[in-house]
């Protein structure tokens, strides 16, 4: 099963990569008019700036601050997510100077990859396995700032900063930590409007989530993530993400009883469980057919109703806290409640019209929406339309 932290083998230094002109991107989409609406609220999280005369100060979300001479026009990312976010943030890649290579991962054959191909020849080789920094990669960059993990040890933050490089560090696990990376990335790159356009439009959506569980089906339905790794039983515990949006749209994790945030169970303890639905994460390439195929699952409720289903991905995997969280939830209220999703495809594209400055076709969703993967699946006929 592919390790947490990286999730593939980085390949070998590519070569430098021209910053593009963001501008030009503007043709896929139109002009991103929508990223000059005003403020709509408090910003969230601790990344609060300050000025020092010249200097933009910044407090990450650790609470250390980070200090730099004007806001960043080049940055290299360590933790998954933040590639694809610090994208949405800029409201174009021209700011991304290195990346993890499972950052990469996600990208190559994804929406955001089709609209932005340049990003397949941003250099990942910026860190290896557990986030740890290959500092000399990440020298050679020059970057005005490293988005680095600041509560998984200080061996994977102070190789960076005693070489000079100026770190910012993500706490991760909530979504007050999600809400406080895309308000952190708004600062330190000078367009607060556009993250708190992100914010408040997440805290939006949370109002409007239904609330308890579907009408007439007592208890809520029990929703099992897992990883979707070929080789392996990765389940969400208890302090995942995954959890959270999973009660969050009236459902229940079995694997609440895992304090931890992922832990690995065999056959057994599957069907033991016997979940309503199986949600299949983007972390490996397992499929719905996979489980319907499997004599060994063909007990397990899910299987034997056809609930299995694969997660969404778009500019990002879905599955983890991300600028597109809020059509996660959407997403997986849907199957929670059997109402199909209505307007979801249009909500995708509105969305990634802002975000990433491109319009999906109708083809593209299909892809985002994994229809083809969820097309032998309960429900997802028109899935969204």
């Amino acid at each position: 099963m592919p390790a947490v932290s990286s999730g593939e083998t980085p390949p070998g230094p590519p070569a430098a990569v021209p910053v593009p002109d963001v501008s030009r991107r503007r043709l896929l989409g139109g002009a991103l008019a929508a990223a000059a609406l005003p403020f709509l609220g408090t910003a969230c999280g601790r990344a609060e700036p300050t000025s020092t005369g010249k200097n933009l100060t910044v407090t990450d979300l650790t609470g250390r601050t980070v200090e730099l001479p004007r806001p960043a026009r080049r940055v290299v990312t360590i933790p998954l997510p933040a590639a694809s976010m610090m994208v949405a943030v800029n409201g174009g890649p021209g700011v991304l100077a290195g990346m993890n290579a499972a950052s990469r991962t996600a990208i190559k054959g994804s929406f955001l990859g089709e609209a932005y191909p340049e990003l397949l020849k941003v250099p990942t080789d910026v860190a290896g396995a557990e986030f740890a920094p290959n500092v000399e990669s990440v020298l050679a960059l020059e970057p005005d700032v490293v988005i680095q993990w600041g509560d998984r040890g200080a061996g994977i933050v102070e190789p960076l900063r005693n070489a000079g490089l100026k770190v910012a560090g993500l706490t991760y696990g909530t979504q007050k930590d999600l809400e406080g990376a895309v308000t952190l990335y708004g600062r330190l790159l000078g367009k607060e409007d556009r993250a708190e356009r992100i914010v408040s439009g997440m805290r939006r959506r949370l109002k409007q989530l239904p609330a308890g569980s579907p009408a007439g089906t007592g208890e809520p339905p029990s929703v099992l993530y897992l990883r979707g790794a070929a080789d392996g039983l990765r389940v969400g515990g208890g302090a995942s993400y995954n959890h959270y949006v999973t009660e969050l749209v009236g459902g229940r994790n079995p694997a609440a009883v895992v304090k931890e945030e992922q832990a690995t169970i065999d056959v057994e303890q599957l069907l033991k469980w016997d979940p309503d639905i199986v949600l299949l994460g983007n972390f490996g390439p397992a499929q719905p057919k996979d489980m319907y195929d499997d004599p060994a699952l063909a007990s397990l409720r899910a299987v034997r109703e056809r609930r299995v289903y694969k997660v969404p991905l778009g500019g990002y995997r879905w599955d983890p806290p991300s600028q597109e969280s809020p059509l996660m939830w959407q997403w997986l209220a849907a199957l929670v409640r059997g109402t199909k999703a209505p307007g979801l495809r249009a909500e995708v594209v509105r969305e990634y019209k802002f975000l990433y400055g491109a319009e999906p076709t109708d083809a593209q969703l299909d892809t985002v929406l994994q229809v083809r993967a969820n097309s032998g699946s309960r429900d997802y006929d028109d899935f969204g339309r």
